[in-house]
């Protein structure tokens, strides 16, 4: 037979199906949306209500009767009797409840506590359920701290203020900033991941690029990092890191990130059966537009790696040249431009450096254009070989990053007059991070 109900859930119930035939008897033929209106906080207040009761009878230590047993202090280990009974009130995904909890109190080190506080997950002194801080600070992520409480509260009744959707988020989002360099030092020193891995499937590429971001001293640069898997030509399962920070600081970031999706993978070893063997590790392609750091990170800590510059930066150092050459805006500059990046794209590098051999500067400034430029497709040569690597299926544009410069960045933290703190801005960006690298919001 199956368990009885608690009589207490029981009630609950039956005054729910009352005040559910109250509705539908005090309300015929009203419209579709007042039953919605109706019903809607109903289900909500009973919600809260069954809610409470559950804590109640599942929770051993809530019944009077159950709770005589001593428990150790979690400071010091001595063990402890109950001191007294307190209720505390926690908002939930379904409303605030209110419990009473048993609460001890040690002689030894006066350390209170209630172990029930830690059945529930909840910490020592926080108001909110677990569930309805994810939603909170998922909120808080996604639009302004003001529009957030009010979407809250029209799709979910709880009533947070502005003010503290933005304590929540931050809060959560340094968390995730500690999780981060503490992973990103770990790796540096082990060549291990420091979380779980979640391997991209196919090839994984890792990519990088840069947005814009106005903060309170002025506009800064935000780097961008993806890793993703690439298969059938198309990036799929990306994952994002955000930060405003040096290459120094950015770099272990996404070598902790790229980690975390397969790049440290040994996938053979190589050498004599009676020796150490030589790690074999996961192939990577690393995109990025060019900036030395990303080479060199690529360089110290990925294995077999096929370094590609971003098509679209390449292009920009085209235009470049030819806005020197022949003017800003004019059509021999369009002309010049096109051409090149075109042979770019269907025959290599090789036919961009003879033309910028063959160019000559009309002018001090011209001249010294196509001096850094003729060095910088001659750096990067063997990361221009578009039709080899499109041949191979390989991506050689940085369209994923460059997309979630806007989702990921943009939405959020260019809002009409907005300016940030970088603790701020860095708290929000984490968080978005994590969002949308479908990595869950909860502790």
């Amino acid at each position: 037979m199956a368990e009885a109900l608690p009589q207490a859930i029981i009630a609950q119930l039956e005054a729910f199906a009352a005040d559910l035939v109250t509705i539908v008897k005090e309300n015929r033929g009203a419209s579709l949306a007042m039953y919605e209106r109706k019903m809607l906080q109903l289900g909500r207040d009973y919600t809260r209500k069954l809610l409470q009761e559950a804590v109640n009878a599942n929770t051993t230590r809530l019944q009077a009767g159950l709770c005589h047993q001593q428990q150790p202090c979690p400071s010091c280990g001595q063990r402890v009797k109950v001191q007294s009974w307190r209720a505390r009130t926690v908002t939930t995904t379904s409303g605030p409840i209110t419990f009473k909890r048993p609460w001890f109190v040690c002689p030894h080190c006066e350390h209170g506590f209630s172990p029930e506080d830690r059945t529930l997950g909840l910490g020592p002194r926080t108001r909110l359920s677990e569930g309805s801080r994810e939603w909170i600070v998922g909120l808080g992520a996604t639009t302004s701290f003001a529009e957030a409480a009010e979407w809250l509260e029209r799709l979910t009744g709880l009533d947070v203020s502005p003010e503290t959707i933005r304590q929540q988020t931050e809060c959560r989002g340094d968390e995730f900033e500690d999780e981060q360099q503490r992973g990103s030092e770990q790796v540096s020193k082990t060549q291990e991941p420091a979380a779980p891995v979640d391997s991209a499937p196919g090839m994984l590429v890792v990519e990088t690029d840069g947005v814009m971001v106005r903060y309170l001293d002025g506009w800064h640069e935000v780097k961008l990092g993806i890793a993703a898997g690439h298969q059938d030509g198309e990036m799929v399962a990306p994952s994002y890191i955000a930060a405003r920070a040096s290459a120094d600081v950015f770099g272990p970031r996404l070598l902790a990130e790229a980690a975390r999706r397969g790049a440290l993978e040994i996938v053979a070893w190589e050498g004599p059966v009676t020796q150490p063997g030589l790690a074999v590790l996961r192939e990577v392609v690393v995109l990025g537009d060019g900036a030395t750091w990303i080479w060199n990170l690529a360089a110290e800590h990925f294995g077999e790696r096929t370094e590609i510059v971003d098509f679209y930066h390449a292009s920009e150092h085209i235009w470049t040249v030819a806005r020197a050459l022949f003017g800003e805006g004019t059509e021999a500059a369009k002309s010049w431009a096109r051409q090149r990046i075109g042979k770019l794209k269907e025959e290599g590098v090789q036919a961009v450096q003879k033309a910028l051999a063959e160019a000559r500067g009309e002018n001090p400034e011209a001249a010294e254009v196509l001096r850094v430029e003729r060095g910088y497709f001659r750096t990067n040569a063997a990361r221009m070989a578009y039709p080899t690597f499109r041949a191979r299926g390989l991506p050689i544009g940085s369209g994923a990053v460059e997309s979630s410069a806007k989702h990921l960045v943009q939405q959020r933290m260019k809002r009409p007059g907005a300016r940030w703190s970088q603790p701020g801005a860095q708290a929000v960006l984490n968080v978005r991070s994590r969002m949308l690298s479908g990595l869950p919001l909860a502790a």
